[in-house]
């Protein structure tokens, strides 16, 4: 049944409909809508154009004409042209609208053939065999009878208005096809009853019944040969059933088509190349003239539609014998002029009129159109919601998608909707598995529904729980709940992100009402091991990019699902739903121990074809070899004596090659058939004796192209062959679903001999034209848990250093510079080593980039929390307060500010905010939309660092004077610190908490590496001079300012990295008289080696950078060769010691991982401490500055890394920690807690009105003057 829409009545063998709901045949109303929309744009912008007017007007030509009433441009055929003085009026109907209206001729427009390629909207129905009657009086006979009439009686037509009027719901049999009328048999659904309006009108004496005329009668289809297109046996005039296709309408067309082929035989159709692109036509003699119909890909071979019919005579024109055979006559036969739609009736009716198989001529059409049905892989069976009225939807939440212009459900929405909507464990795994529409919509459906929750705890908590692999998800998917929230009862969706510190998840209040809570995996369970009593009325459990979780959270995702699995085991649980849903890309392990384990007869949904085969269990092999080997590599891979029938496919990419493929496999005594666009006339043939059944040991191979795959619709494969690789990861899908029949999942698997004897195999061959795709073969084997030869390693590991060395030019990835790693390097388009013709340090002006040493800092924009852009402060030359003093001198004059004439992008110009000026880069040029819009620039304040949008009138004209600096924007970056919970993104609470705390302030920070327009800085602090006293007082440490946010956590590796990849591209050292002298103030971060040789000395030691390189450098350039350590025994390495104290005991890190055999031996004023790391052994013999208690040492490993803890023999702060400096030995910054009496910080003290640990810095002498002060720091 056809349900339908009546837009016109004219009587009851005449109106017109709008066919509704879900057909293959039918084109969908949303392409309607395009296509009206794009029309309308078109005959907008080109309304004076007047090459699209007609030049002659004729009745029956389709044309394009301004509706009045319906306000805008509308498909329509013309029926009558009627001429006056001034214009010429034309009466057209409207074929989408079923309207007839007059158009004046300026208002009609040439039909563009790119706008007729949709079927007309509006379709002719009449009633099946049925016929209007009237009351026949014989006065003569004196008698009265109800006889045939030719017209309908005017009760008739006002009864049949009446019924369609009255009825809820209207559908229609398709029976068949006279004229431009389809017939049907009409249902009317009148007050829950179901009527037949044929059977009424008889009923009511309306009309008669007739017999069908021997012309009317749909005949069955007679099977179509294999070899021959046959034509149809047409009239003059064109069947007006084809009027489907505005195309046939035209006049014009079979001359054009005639003049464009005027030879076409079944030989060049045969023959015709299908190149992508080409729009090339085949052509059909037509009996009864010289007229031919043109089969171009815009008419029935769209949606798979075929008209098709029997010759009455043969012609030349499709004949198909060879120049050397005489012409034969093929047998006449008779066939009826409506009988060329009777695939159309096929298509339209759902109860097909025969059982037999699609015609060839179809077959070629669909080919050539490339449509494909999408295909899914299901683990139940699920009826499909098609359309948005059948979808399981709330009311509300339909007006809210239909508002936010939501097309409808996808193919994968329309059966992932009906199961989650019923409250059943869902897992869906689709190329579009990371939009949240897939679940978010059924889900906020069953949350309206309060009685399902009647028998839960009455206390406040969350029903569903959506958990995202990170924040940055989180909060996309809370913004989604907050568009479609408000379309139901009021959910109060939160999104919680909870850090590391105990406190905030004990003190976390939830609003009342909230039952949707959004989080991640470590925030959910943190909240969960402090406040569980929230989590008594969880019912849905939502797990966003399931296979993204299980890989980077699988600990955390087992102990969640294990306590979802508790609560629902509550008594208080058992009739309300519970019920969980997993959403992904990919297809892993994971998931299958996630249904396996935790769900209850699951809905699977796989639209992903490439990821069902991993459901399925398909054996996936690779085989790598040349080009020039493929074939004999396909005979190695082909088993000649299979133990069961087997039914292989070769899957080639041309023509060509499944000639040559079935060649070789024939010439080695295998059963080979073939299969491409040109033997498409051979379907039928091939696909009978693929579906033949075979007996055991058997083997038939297939070599096929893959435009092929719908025509023959294999599934029950059990082995397929790429040998050629194919084009996408949807195309590789679509050659493993050809084996779908075999599919296992794991439960299904039989035991391990019997899973190897009847395992599918997918074979791959990979040769050096598609070192490309090695990666990402190479992460599908990985995920299939596949046996992967050593020599993909090795490809797959060549092919990633060339695609590194491609990328030579491009910027180091940001990951790589903010943590010291990159997630993938497999996919990420950044650089991950270091070029050293790119990385070396930028010169600011006459020097470079400082690589280690002091610095002063002022960061103006916040990129991340460790990552901001600023300005070097330069205390001998500041060049830039230079050209600032001379840039705002410039424009204080009226007559300087010129507005720049021509902007042009990367262009230098001057900017104006409030008193001050800058020095601004273009980067973007918008395009205006509205004339009277504000021209706006992307500007880049190059000395700054950050971005802003300006008029076009605001950028002045610069000077070439002041082009001459370079930029003095620099990045910073503060090391040793990352995200916590495996994050790649910093959560923009800590980014906006930084951006707060340091913007526009100077900072003091030593600078561990520098590379590009970058320095690596560690630690950065704030430094407030008290001038009074003499005194400095540090404010904050940064870096420890991020951690006890509790958002971040420690990453020791990460300047090893970073140097580890300086070493291998041998970067060039930079020279020593580039590097900016130290500037005033910095004497908090450095030691004053000028001063006291034997003290001071070892206070340096104690505070310089935690890398021995710069520390060697730093003490070669300033101390006495006589106070440097001894050389260390060329046998062992000396690890590097960090360390701080307390009033009584002495800490020392040691900063090393996986020690083995580590000792400590202690005497009264010296500690050796030894270890082996691997094959290295480390030794650590350090003179200590005071005495300690042999007894009371200890030593330990905390954290992977040893610690050392000396008790002091006399309690009280240590001047220093060796007698002797050690370049291997540094204070650790982070524990500035006590009081040096010998070190540049000599009194340090705790602010109580701080959080953040505060230092007071005693000058070394009260009574120096200010220079000397000045050197002294």
């Amino acid at each position: 049944m056809l349900e339908v829409s009546v837009l016109k009545i004219e009587d009851p063998t005449c109106f017109w409909v709008i066919i509704k709901g879900y057909n293959s045949f039918l084109d969908d109303e949303v392409d309607y809508k395009k296509l009206h929309h794009a029309m309308n744009g078109f005959y907008n912008s080109m309304c004076q154009d007047g090459e699209i007017k007609p030049l002659l007007l004729e009745e029956g030509q389709v044309c394009v004409v301004y509706c009045q009433e319906l306000k805008c441009w509308c498909r329509a055929v013309i029926k009558s042209i009627m001429s006056s003085a001034g214009h010429c009026l034309a009466e057209c109907f409207l074929v989408d609208f079923a309207k007839y209206i007059p158009v004046k001729s300026k208002n009609i427009r040439v039909a563009v053939e790119k706008f007729m390629q949709l079927p007309y909207r509006a379709k002719k129905f009449g009633l099946f065999c049925i016929n209007p009657v009237t009351l026949h009086i014989d006065f003569c006979e004196d008698s009265a009878e109800i006889v045939p009439a030719k017209k309908w009686d005017s009760a008739a037509i006002q009864y049949f208005q009446n019924i369609l009027k009255a009825t809820t719901h209207v559908e229609a049999k398709l029976c068949a096809v006279e004229e431009d009328t389809f017939e049907v048999y009409l249902y009317a659904t009148i007050k829950n009853e179901k009527v037949c309006v044929n059977d009424e009108l008889v009923a009511k004496n309306f009309a008669c019944y007739v017999s069908p005329k021997e012309n009317k009668i749909l005949d069955s289809l007679e099977k179509s040969t294999v070899n021959n297109i046959k034509s149809a046996s047409f009239s003059n005039k064109l069947n007006p059933a084809l009027s489907l296709w505005p195309m046939f309408l035209q006049g014009k067309d079979s001359q054009w088509i005639k003049k464009k082929a005027p030879k076409c035989n079944a030989d060049s159709l045969r023959n015709l190349p299908q190149e992508k692109g080409e729009k090339k036509w085949q052509c059909i003699s037509l009996k009864g003239g010289d007229k031919y119909v043109g089969l171009s890909p815009y008419w029935p071979a769209k949606r798979g539609l075929t008209i098709y019919a029997d010759p009455e005579i043969p012609t030349a024109g499709v004949s198909c014998q060879k120049p050397t055979e005489k012409p034969r006559l093929t047998e006449k036969k008779e066939c009826n002029e409506k009988n060329g739609c009777v695939k159309l009736l096929q298509f339209l009716n759902p109860d097909p009129l025969r059982a037999g198989g699609i015609s060839d001529l179809q077959q070629l059409q669909k080919l050539k159109s490339g449509m494909q049905q999408p295909l899914v892989v299901l683990r139940n069976k699920i009826e499909p919601c098609l359309t948005m009225e059948t979808a399981p939807l709330s009311a509300g939440l339909k007006k809210a998608l239909q508002k936010n212009k939501y097309p409808g459900p996808s193919h994968t929405e329309s059966y992932s909707w009906p199961p989650i909507a019923r409250g059943c464990d869902v897992v869906v795994i689709s190329h579009s598995g990371n939009d949240p529409l897939l679940y978010l919509p059924p889900v906020l459906t069953i949350l309206q529904t309060e009685v399902c929750y009647k028998s839960l705890p009455s206390r406040h908590g969350p029903l569903a729980v959506i958990v995202c692999p990170g924040w940055k998800k989180a909060q996309f998917i809370f913004e989604v709940l907050g568009d479609y929230s408000m379309s139901s009862r009021p959910l109060h969706p939160v999104l919680l992100t909870v850090g590391l510190h105990k406190d905030e998840a004990k003190n976390m209040k939830l609003p009342r009402g909230c039952d949707v809570i959004v989080t991640t995996p470590h925030s959910l369970l943190r909240l969960y091991t402090y406040q569980s009593l929230l989590f008594l009325r969880l019912c849905h459990l939502i797990l966003d990019e399931a296979e993204v979780l299980f890989s980077e959270a699988n600990e955390q995702m087992l102990t969640i699902l294990n306590n979802f699995k508790k609560i629902i085991e509550e008594e208080e649980m058992e009739s309300a739903p519970h019920q969980i849903v997993a959403v992904g890309v990919h297809w892993n392990k994971h998931i299958e121990n996630l249904i396996k384990e935790f769900m209850c007869d699951p809905y699977l949904v796989l639209t992903a074809l490439e990821e069902a085969a991993l459901y399925g269990r398909v054996q996936q092999v690779v085989r790598l070899c040349l080009e020039s080997e493929k074939t004999s590599t396909l005979l190695h891979t082909l088993d000649f004596i299979p133990s069961h029938a087997q039914k292989t496919l070769v899957f080639t990419c041309s023509v060509a090659e499944t000639e040559i493929v079935c060649k070789v496999v024939e010439s080695n005594s295998i059963f080979c058939l073939k299969m491409h666009k040109e033997m498409v006339f051979n379907l039928k043939s091939v696909s009978e004796q693929w579906k033949k059944k075979l007996s055991s040991g058997s083997h038939i191979v297939l070599a096929l192209t893959d435009d092929c795959i719908p025509l023959l619709a294999i599934t029950d494969a059990t082995c397929v062959i790429h040998f050629s690789f194919p084009s996408s990861p949807r195309v590789f899908g679509g050659r493993l679903y050809c084996m779908s029949d075999h599919f296992q999942s794991g439960p299904e698997q039989g035991s391990l001999p019997e899973q190897g004897a009847r395992r599918t195999k997918s074979v791959l061959l990979l040769t050096e034209r598609n070192a490309c795709h090695a990666v990402g073969v190479l992460r599908y084997l990985e995920r299939a848990d596949a046996q992967i030869p050593s020599e993909l390693y090795e490809f797959t590991a060549g092919v990633l250093e060339a695609k590194e060395h491609e990328k030579a030019k491009r910027p180091l990835c940001p990951y790589l510079k903010a943590f010291g790693f990159c997630k993938d390097k497999r996919i990420c388009p950044d650089r991950h080593c270091i070029n050293p013709e790119v990385d070396v340090p930028r010169r600011l002006s006459n020097h470079a980039l400082p690589a280690s040493g002091y610095i002063k800092v002022i960061p103006f924009y916040i990129s991340t929390a460790t990552s901001y852009f600023g300005r070097l402060i330069d205390k001998c030359v500041d060049l830039y307060e230079t050209l600032n003093a001379e840039m705002t001198e410039y424009f204080k004059g009226c007559s300087n500010k010129i507005m720049a004439e021509k902007v042009e992008k990367f262009g230098l110009y001057g900017l104006a905010e409030k008193t001050l000026f800058y020095r601004v880069q273009v980067l973007e040029l918008s395009q205006k939309e509205d004339a009277w819009a504000l021209d706006s620039v992307l500007v880049k304040f190059i000395d700054e660092g950050r971005t802003g949008l300006v008029t076009r009138d605001q950028l002045l004209h610069l000077p070439e004077s002041f082009h001459t600096l370079p930029p003095q924007a620099v990045e910073f970056i503060v090391c040793r610190v990352k995200p916590a919970d495996n994050e790649m993104e910093w959560n923009p609470k800590v980014t906006r908490y930084i951006h707060h705390k340091i913007t526009g302030k100077v900072h003091d920070a030593k600078v561990e590496l520098a590379l590009g327009n970058t320095i690596w800085i560690d630690p950065m602090v704030h430094i407030t001079k008290l001038s009074n006293l003499r005194t400095s007082v540090i404010d904050y440490n940064v870096r420890a300012e991020i951690l006890s946010l509790g958002m971040g956590v420690e990453n020791s590796e990460h300047t090893e990295q970073l140097r580890k990849l300086c070493g291998r591209a041998e970067m060039p050292a930079v020279p020593e008289t580039l590097l900016p002298p130290a500037a005033e103030g910095a004497a908090g971060l450095q030691s004053p080696a000028t001063e006291a040789p034997a003290s001071g000395g070892e206070c340096d030691a104690e505070t310089n950078s935690e890398s021995p390189e710069h520390e060697a450098l730093s003490e070669s350039s300033r101390a006495d060769p006589t106070q440097q350590p001894p050389l260390p025994d060329l046998r062992s390495f000396h690890p590097q010691v960090k360390w701080f104290q307390k009033d009584d005991v002495v800490i020392l890190k040691i900063k090393l991982r996986n020690v083995k055999e580590y000792r400590c031996k202690y005497f009264r004023d010296r500690v050796i401490f030894s270890a082996w790391v691997g094959d290295k052994r480390y030794v650590a013999d350090m003179a200590l500055q005071a005495n300690i208690l042999k007894g009371e040492c200890r030593c330990s490993v905390k954290n992977e890394e040893p610690l050392i803890t000396l008790a002091k023999e006399t309690r009280g702060p240590w001047g220093g920690l060796l007698k002797q400096r050690n370049p291997h030995v540094a204070f650790d910054f982070d524990h500035w807690e006590e009081r040096e009496e010998d070190d540049h910080f000599s009194k340090v003290t705790y602010s109580q009105s701080r959080s953040s640990k505060v230092a007071e810095v005693a000058e070394a002498s009260g009574d120096t003057s200010e220079a000397s002060e000045n050197e002294s720091e």
